[in-house]
């Protein structure tokens, strides 16, 4: 095995390892704050999961890798939301997840679908940069300030708390367990990146195959590990608001990976891969609008004990890589 390969599995572990402190954190900090789990998962849960994808985003801006990084915050959206097929796994005959979940986290849904028209937007029409930047991704980020905003407002007005403020774990320790998994996070997510970028040289791999599919799963592991401690302690609304929130921050990194890329837009920079990546964020609208219409509608049908909607959307995920995988054929 390469030194590229170890580095690439031992920094997954730590991201791992991690991503799965930070449910008791978040639980902790609900309790400590009185704020809902929606918006801990929202904010605080989404804003450190998906620090892998900051940084591995970023960085790829700065080395001079745009398929690899916009691939990652794009595939990581994919990811993300396959993760609902999995918490419906794990509820099998308990589900379905969706139905579980306020109806409110339909609106987050509808951001994530904005801001995916709005990088699809950017890579098709590549309007003129301001200052090396496109002005898509200057209304991304715009668009993300906003939906927080009306999010925070709706869940501001439901004038309900989860549970009770009565808790173990102190408001310190909640936010100093924040700041130590983020450091954490952070410093394998730079060794992350480095070690990607010289596999896919290695085997060939192209940029998009690369941030969509593999560096995409490892960075998203966080969103998983935490979802899963959440799922153990009933923390549904933490979860959805995780999960939909990490994807929000997920785009507003080509954001952050724009100011970082040196030659100018880099939606405008993807060359033949910006064809994946097109196909990447249309799958992403996909799996986002069955999650919308299903918290919409609060079904409860099941299929062999797991919610359809659940089956629906890890088979949209599956049937995406390998639609993903075939075209690496193409490019």
């Amino acid at each position: 095995m390469t030194v590229s390969w170890i580095t690439f599995s031992l920094s997954s572990v730590v991201i791992i390892l991690a991503g799965s402190k930070l449910a008791s954190f978040g639980e902790g900090l609900s309790k400590a704050s009185g704020l809902r789990q929606g918006w801990i998962g929202l904010l605080f849960l989404a804003t450190i999961t998906s620090i892998p994808e900051v940084t591995t985003t970023v960085t790829g801006g700065v080395i001079n890798v745009p398929n690899i990084a916009v691939g990652n915050a794009l595939g990581s959206n994919l990811f993300n939301l396959a993760i609902i097929g999995v918490v419906d796994i794990l509820l099998f005959t308990k589900g379905p997840f969706l139905s579980k979940v306020r109806s409110y986290h339909a609106v987050t849904g509808g951001i994530v679908v904005l801001l995916s028209v709005l990088v699809i937007l950017g890579i098709a029409i590549k309007p003129t940069p301001i200052y090396r930047i496109s002005p898509i991704s200057l209304v991304i980020a715009l668009v993300y300030i906003l939906g927080l905003v009306v999010v925070y407002r709706i869940e501001k007005g439901r004038g309900e708390v989860d549970g009770n403020k009565e808790g173990t774990m102190s408001l310190a320790r909640a936010v100093s367990g924040f700041v130590f998994c983020a450091i954490v996070i952070i410093i394998a997510g730079v060794f992350l990146i480095h070690a990607s970028k010289t596999i896919s040289l290695e085997f060939g791999f192209s940029g998009p195959f690369m941030g969509a599919i593999l560096v995409a799963v490892v960075t998203s592991l966080p969103e998983l590990a935490t979802s899963i401690g959440a799922f153990r302690i009933g923390a549904y609304d933490m979860i959805m608001g995780n999960l939909l929130g990490s994807n929000m921050f997920n785009i507003l990194t080509i954001f952050l990976a724009d100011i970082a890329f040196r030659r100018g837009a880099i939606l405008s920079h993807l060359g033949e891969g910006g064809k994946n990546q097109l196909l990447v964020a249309m799958v992403g609208i996909l799996l986002a609008v069955i999650t919308i219409v299903a918290i919409s509608c609060r079904s409860r049908r099941r299929i062999f004990g797991i919610g359809a909607s659940g089956i629906l959307i890890l088979a949209t995920y599956l049937a995406s890589v390998y639609l993903i995988s075939s075209r690496e054929v193409i490019f």
